[in-house]
């Protein structure tokens, strides 16, 4: 049997703690758990963290860049109304593809594990994506609501969609999402 790569084994430890904490809640995660479910031996994890709780932060701020960059890769976009449907549809491919990652986000943020440096970081993802809205209330495209609250509206419906895709084992179709953000837009436009 070929040796995995070092990123490869990584990759095996992320989505095994990912499926774990999905499945099982944070305050349940265990080394012994996700060695088993990665097939990696229990001194792997030791070699790419300090312990569980590293484990946990590190892979939340990987994903949490990797979400943020799905977010906003159309930042340069001038016009807001298709920048906010650019990132919809950039944070709706994420959820589609990787549903358990995005649940684990969720959890993660929930149990407040991070350290403070790492806080700081994960503030400036959300920091930028309320001046990327902002922009879009600053130009009349956008009802004037606070960034947080237009935040929570665009984000809410995906995690509602990701839980269900998780729980069915399905794919959220194409064509919902886009009827979700027509729904959206109603409520966040300015009219």
């Amino acid at each position: 049997m070929a040796r995995l790569s070092k990123n490869d084994t990584r990759k095996k430890l992320r989505d095994a703690l990912v499926a774990e904490v999905v499945e099982n809640g944070i305050s349940s995660v265990n080394i012994a758990r996700i060695v088993e479910r990665a097939k990696v031996s229990a001194g792997t994890v030791y070699v790419h963290f300090e312990n569980k709780d590293d484990m946990l932060r590190q892979i939340y701020i990987e994903l949490k860049a990797e979400f943020h960059g799905s977010i906003t890769q159309h930042r340069a976009e001038t016009d807001s109304a298709r920048l906010v449907r650019e990132m919809w549809f950039g944070m709706f491919r994420f959820v589609r593809d990787r549903p358990h990652d995005f649940l684990f986000l969720d959890y993660a943020a929930a149990a407040k594990i991070l350290l403070p440096e790492q806080q700081v970081i994960s503030d400036g993802y959300a920091d930028d994506i309320a001046a990327l809205l902002r922009r879009g209330v600053d130009d009349g495209t956008l009802a004037d609501l606070d960034p947080g609250l237009l935040s929570l509206l665009l984000v809410a419906p995906a995690m509602q969609l990701a839980r269900g895709a998780v729980l069915s084992g399905q794919q959220i179709p194409e064509p919902l999402i886009a009827k979700a953000f027509d729904r959206v837009w109603l409520s966040i436009a300015n009219h």
